[in-house]
Parts: structure tokens; sequence; C-alpha cells
């Protein structure tokens, strides 16, 4: 029954998704730079350490601490269109932040896995449906974690690295160099090959049937690593470091260039906006968000980077900033 019901949700969103998919490929050329535009703050509160995603012109950002009440499960729904806030069905406890970051979002449904409560490290899965506006818990992680990167290939979701504490980036290890995958249709678990060096609070961006992982929090602090998995050889790959080290970032495409945005240098929040050229494996400096950030949510739809919520300047002081990026 979960194997059709998946499948019959996929079919029926292909004609979107093949949609967006052509209007992202057209903004592939494009000059270094672009513009920063500020959207409807993050209602109903500033809020950081959310999960977000995007199905067709809805953002959805789930869980997340803001200054009160504290940890969250609020369900929250922006409208591209409309530039505007609602709320969705609260989502299943325990209260949660620094659930997997990146991009988790398939056929139609934002999947929230792990995160921290309270000073436990969780290994829930949650997943959403805006079309019903509706909750249901899946089978749960093997490892539990805060602070870990997730991306997307085919019909699995990959979660990546993570950490044991739940006191914020860089708050602490253990840190971890496990990678595991859901499969969505199965709705079960099994591990992958791990991280080259254990860390934590990375931005992960799934782009031509590989994952690219950038920065990130490790034993030694703050990291410019960034390191790329192939899913058919099950192997990673060290690729070119970031210009600058950060960690608690988040990362958009557009067309064949990613975009490392924001974080923290392990005192405070920064605005870097640093660009991936995946075919050159090179990087360049652009333009700066307005605020700097970081525990934001990021989405990226229609050429353009949605960069929601975080912190600033450090972790505990939740901003309601909302910005869109233009490359």
């Amino acid at each position: 029954m979960f194997d059709r019901f998946c499948t019959r949700r996929k079919w029926f969103l292909a004609i979107v998704a093949g949609a967006l998919g052509t209007l992202t490929a057209g903004q592939a050329g494009y000059a270094q730079g672009g513009t920063w535009t500020p959207l409807a703050p993050v209602s109903p509160s500033p809020t950081e350490g959310m999960t977000v995603g995007g199905i067709g012109q809805v953002i959805v950002a789930a869980y997340g601490f803001s200054p009160v009440p504290g940890n969250t499960n609020q369900t929250r729904l922006y409208n591209i269109n409309t530039d505007s806030w609602s709320t969705g069905t609260a989502a299943p406890m325990p209260v949660r932040a620094d659930a997997a970051s990146g991009d988790t979002t398939h056929g139609g449904f934002l999947y929230v896995i792990g995160g921290g409560n309270s000073g436990v490290p969780l290994s829930d899965l949650e997943r959403y449906d805006p079309v019903l506006d509706a909750w249901t818990t899946l089978a749960s992680m093997n490892t539990a974690r805060a602070g870990a990167a997730a991306a997307v290939i085919d019909d699995g979701i990959f979660v990546i690295g993570g950490r044991q504490s739940t006191s914020g980036p860089c708050s602490g290890g253990p840190y971890f160099d496990t990678v595991e995958k859901y499969d969505i249709d199965t709705n079960t678990w099994s591990p992958v090959a791990p991280l080259p060096n254990q860390r934590s609070d990375m931005a992960a961006v799934a782009h031509g049937g590989k994952i690219y992982v950038f920065g990130g929090c490790s034993d030694t602090g703050v990291t410019k690593e960034v390191d790329m998995y192939d899913p058919q050889t099950n192997t990673w790959t060290p690729l070119a470091i970031m210009l600058t080290g950060r960690a608690s970032l988040v990362a958009g495409h557009s067309g064949d260039k990613v975009y490392a945005i924001g974080g923290t240098d392990g005192v405070s929040a920064s605005d870097k906006n640093e660009v991936y050229d995946v075919a050159h494996n090179s990087w360049s400096a652009n333009t700066p968000m307005t605020a700097p950030r970081q525990e934001a949510g990021v989405n990226s739809h229609g050429g353009r980077i949605y960069v929601v919520g975080g912190a600033t300047p450090t972790y505990g002081t939740s901003t309601n900033a909302n910005e869109v990026f233009k490359p």
C-alpha cells in the first residue's frame, strides 16, 4: 500500500516537477552578481533551525526554535505568489530544532528528519502533506542526531553527518560521519559510505545525480571542506574548498551554480555568498546577504534562492528575516 501510494503521488506531480525543472535549467547563463530582495517576515515569530522546503508555490517551514516559547512544532506556510504567511496543522511532538537541513522534499511532501529536543537528539521521521495539511510518522533513522545535512536523489533521501549535542551549531560532539539512505518507496533505512571526516551543520545540494556537501563543524572547528557523494559508486570525492570556512550555512542552486550562503565562522553570523561552479570545480564571491544569518532554511525555486529565518548575530537570537536572491 505504501509503495502504491507514493507511486501515484509521484505520477500526479510529474508535470509540475518537469515544468519547474525546465524553468530552472533556463537560468544557467548569468554574470557573477545578483540581487537580494526582502520578503514578508517569518510569521508568527522569529525562528531559527526550521526544516524548510518548497512544494510548488508554497515554502513549508516546520518546527524550529523561537525565543518564546523555545523549540516548537509549528508548521508555517509561505506563499511565493502572494508574499504571505499562513499556519498549517501542528507537526507531531516532540518539539524540536536542527533537523536534517538541505532539500528533504519529494513527491509533493516535506520530510523532517531527526533534530534535537531538550538535550536529546532524535531519530524521528515525519512527513507533511501540504495538500491535505496532514502529518504522518514514518520509520525512524538508525542514528539519532541533530545538525545533519540532507539531499534527495531519485527515491532516496540521504542524511549526512550530524552531532549528538543539541545546543546549536558547533556546540560539541561527538560529531558523526554516518550517512543513511531512506528509501521512500519501502519506508526503510540503510547505511551507505560514511563522510570522509566527521562533521555537522553542513549545507547539502543534489545536482546531476550527485550530492555536494559544504562546510560544517568538526572537532577542529569550522571547516572549508567540500565533498561530493556519488550514489552510483557509493563513494565520496573531495573537491575545491570554500573561500571562507562556515558552518550552519545554506546552499541553493540555479543552473550549474551552487550558492553557499550565510552561516557562522564559529563566532558570529556571516553574510557571505560564495558561488561554486560545478562544471569547473571552482569558487568565486557573489553579492552578500542583506542581513548576516546562521541557522536559516533554504529553498531553490524558479532560478531564485529563498533564505528563510535564522539567527543573528549568534545561535539563540532568532530573526524573522526572509529574503530571495536572484543570480
